[in-house]
This record gives structure tokens, sequence and C-alpha cells, in this order.
């Protein structure tokens, strides 16, 4: 168990030694297993590392180089399982490492805080404040206001406690994950499945969260040299689980039509409720199909959230394809220095560095219009972050190779403001109206969002850029109806 005073003045030099230690292991390992592989194992099958070609002239034939061959391929295994154990162990040291940190960063900030309000914080964690003087000790306005301190003091109190809890957590999982590692049984002669075990155990290592909004910020702590090895090891899954989403998170404008079922329906509300109903049914706004389909999920009424096709929109819309592609291009260099940096720091090893655009209402996008009615009366504008991971690997020329792969992400709100009015399908339609179907429970407005299917770039000043939106990916808006381009009554 962590105490208090322990986390309150840890310092973890040693933890970041042991951890650097064992990734040099897992490197010297793995670049061993390779030159066994290159350097022995090519000359006597006569076939390349990895090859599935039939062998070629072999230098040594005969039942001992066969017995000889076994066993270098034996140990090149071994080597390799030792390298993923290796690298599990990095993972849990590094994932610790993190951990505590936090935890110590809270408990500071917390003390700090509780110091503020005058109080003492002993070496044990109790907190105490300093008695009342006497001369107020009867007096009730005092009294009162040292026991709203006191009350207010509680929340650094319980931030203190959870620190030390978290910590507590932290290296009770450690214990755990490192006691599960053994290195030492990595022999694939007496274990066939060493090799995949100890891929297994890396992944385990770096407990990956099950929620996938937890993931963003756990991938950006994990060693960029982890990150680059746990893309080798199950990329899919990684993809899968949400490694390309952003860190930022959206939240719903404020404005639109206000609280929700707050009255009851008149016959004016009813009669437009079945006027926008026949808007719908009629022909799909005329092929906007998606502007009926979000117009349909606000007269459903339910408020749930829609994911709408990123990728169809980039398809659909150049000018979206050129403002994604602009959003590249101008954090093209940041990115490469960053991870470049990091492949520097990490000896050259490949490496493996999340990055995403900034949010901000210039990198937003609004539909046209005029060439883009569907998306403009189905989303409007709609806020736009990309974010993905650039990886540096060593070039065959010797030079570092960086790469990316990457989504587009987007959300809004589906909603309505006053003053406004939206054309559809040729009939002007008041924001007003709409407004008074959320109002009376008729119809409700909801949020949408999405993102695209992974692209693949190379992060250079003048490498190529593969086109977006090329695969099945899903989309949002966010602004709702307070769109540029919107009519005015």
């Amino acid at each position: 168990m962590v105490t208090f005073a322990q986390l309150r003045h840890a310092t973890f030099e040693s933890l970041d030694k042991a951890g650097d230690t064992w990734n040099g292991v897992a490197g010297h390992t793995e670049q061993i297993a390779g030159q066994i592989r290159s350097g022995v194992l090519q000359p006597l099958t006569g076939v390349a590392p990895g090859s599935l070609a039939p062998g070629g002239t072999r230098a040594w034939t005969g039942v001992a180089a066969d017995e000889a061959t076994r066993e270098i391929g034996l140990l090149a295994d071994e080597l390799t399982a030792f390298h993923y154990e290796a690298l599990a162990v990095t993972a849990a040291l590094r994932r610790a490492r993190s951990a505590f940190e936090a935890a110590r960063q809270t408990l500071l900030r917390a003390i700090g805080d509780a110091e503020a309000l005058g109080a003492t914080v002993a070496a044990d964690g109790t907190v105490t404040l300093p008695p009342l003087p006497p001369e107020d000790r009867n007096d009730p306005d005092a009294i009162a206001y040292r026991r709203r301190k006191w009350d207010e003091l509680q929340q650094y109190v319980e931030a203190m406690r959870k620190a030390v809890s978290a910590a507590t957590e932290a290296d009770t999982t450690a214990t755990a994950t490192l006691r599960a590692l053994d290195p030492t049984e990595v022999d694939p002669a007496t274990r066939p499945g060493a090799v995949d075990n100890a891929k297994a155990d890396v992944i385990g290592a770096v407990g990956m969260p099950k929620d996938r909004k937890d993931v963003p910020a756990w991938w950006a702590a994990v060693d960029p040299a982890i990150r680059s090895q746990l893309m080798e090891l199950t990329p899919d899954r990684l993809i899968e689980a949400g490694i390309l989403d952003p860190t930022y998170v959206w939240s719903p404008p404020t404005d639109g039509a206000g609280p929700f079922n707050v009255r009851e329906p008149g016959a004016g509300e009813r009669s437009f409720r079945a006027f926008a109903g026949l808007l719908v049914a009629g022909g799909d706004f005329k092929g906007n199909t998606d502007a009926a389909r979000h117009l349909q999920h606000f007269l459903d009424a339910t408020g749930e959230p829609l994911t709408v096709d990123v990728d169809r929109m980039l398809r659909d819309d150049p000018g979206f394809r050129v403002h994604v592609d602009s959003l590249l291009a101008t954090n093209d260099a940041a990115w490469r220095e960053t991870a470049l940096a990091a492949y520097r720091e990490a000896g050259g090893a490949p490496v493996a560095v999340p990055v995403e655009t900034p949010r901000s209402r210039t990198n937003d996008y609004t539909f046209p219009q005029g060439s883009q009615s569907n998306w403009f009366t189905a989303v409007g504008s709609q806020a736009c972050v990309v974010s993905g991971l650039v990886t540096v690997r060593p070039g065959s020329d010797g030079k570092p190779a960086v790469a990316m792969q990457y989504q587009v992400n987007v959300w809004d709100r589906y909603n309505w403001d006053s003053g406004k009015s939206t054309n559809i399908a040729g009939i002007s339609v008041s924001d007003s109206d709409m407004q008074g179907l959320h109002q009376t429970g008729l119809a409700q407005e909801y949020n949408l969002s999405g993102r695209s299917t992974p692209s693949t770039r190379t992060v250079s000043d003048t490498g190529p850029v593969l086109p977006a939106g090329t695969g099945e990916r899903y989309a949002d808006r966010e602004g709702g109806r307070t769109d540029a381009g919107r009519e005015t009554r």
C-alpha cells in the first residue's frame, strides 16, 4: 500500500532508469534475433528471413545442417520472445510511472489548495485548521465562517484520499502485471507458443481501457516506442479501439430551441408537425436524402445522437476534401518535427506519436448552400478535427521514413435559432416554427457526430497526399442552425 508521505515525496528516477534499461534490453535482443536470422539462418537455408518462397542454394546440407538450422531457428525465436517479454516489462513500468506521477500531481494540487485555505497538512495526511482566537470562540459569525471553510476543505481532503488510492491501485496493478511476466520462460522448444504468448503479454501490460472515450488519453500516455511496437503487433485492434480518435471532447452549443417539451402543443404546432412530416415523405427533399433523414430524426423526437457518413461527405463535396487537406498541410511540419524528436530520443527505434489539429472556429467547415444543398440542409456548419498517428521508422536509405494514419472527426447540433429560416425543397421554413415543435415535445433537437475511415499519407514538405474520403466514414454537425448563409427573416 502506498502511504500519503511516500506519494507526497516520491521521485521516479529509479523507475525511469528501470524502464529505460528494460527498453534497451528489448531493443538489443530484437537486433540480435534479426542478425541471427539474416546472418546465419539465411545462408544456411537459402531463404530470406520471413520468406515463403522455397529454399534456394544452401551452403550446408544434410542431417547435421537440418539439426543446426532447427536449433538456431529456436534460438532466434527465443530471443524474439524474450524481446517481447522485455517490452512487456517496459510497458508495465512506464504505465506505473505515468499513474504514479498523475496521482502525485493530484495530491500536490490538493495540498496546495488546502494550505491556501489556511489548513495544515501533516506528514501522515491529517488536515487541520488553526483554532479560533479566544475572542472569536463565542462569535456565531466567526464559528459559522470556520465551519464553511472546513466544509470547503473537505473536497481537497477527498482529492488527497483519492490520489493515494489511485497510487495504491497503480502499485497493485504493476505488481500483478510484473509477477505474471517471466522473461525466463521463453524457450520455444518447450513452449511452442512462446512468441505469441509474449506478444499477448505486451498487449496486456499496457492496460488498454475498454471504454473508447478513455482510449485517446491512455494512448497519449504510452511510450512512443511501445506504441510503435503495439502497432506492429495488432494495428487493426488498436484502430478499432479508437487510438486515432482525438483527445478533444466536443460539447454541444447552448443555443437552439431551449428546454424540450415544456408546454402543450397547440393547433398551430400540430399542423406544422404534419406539414414537416409531408416534407420528409414528399420525395426525400428532391434527392436530399441526408437532409430528409436528419429532419425525420428530429421529428421522431427521441433526442438520441445520430451518426452520419463522413466518407460520403468527403466524396460529395470537393471543398470539404480541400479543407481537410489544408488542415493536414498546415500541421505537417510541426507533426514531423515532433515525431522526429521522439525518434531521436528513442535512439533511432521506431516510434508512433498521436497528433490532432487544434479545435477552432477557423478549422470548422460550412457546406456551400448552392452546390451542396443536401449537406447544407442536413448539417450546415460542423466542428472539424483531424486526428491520427505519425510513425517514424528507419528507411531503406538510412533516413527516417515518416508516415501518418488519420481520420476526420466532425460534430454538430441539429437545432434551431430564432429569427431565421431555411429553404427546404423550395419552401421557406421558419426556425421559430421548428423551435415550437421541440418546445412542445412534437420533435427534439439532437447531436450529430461521425468519423471517417483511416487514410494514410506521407508527412513531409513535399510528400504526396492520398485523397481522403475513399472508405466508409461517419460524421457530425455543430452550431446547428446558426450556420453561415442561412436566411434571416
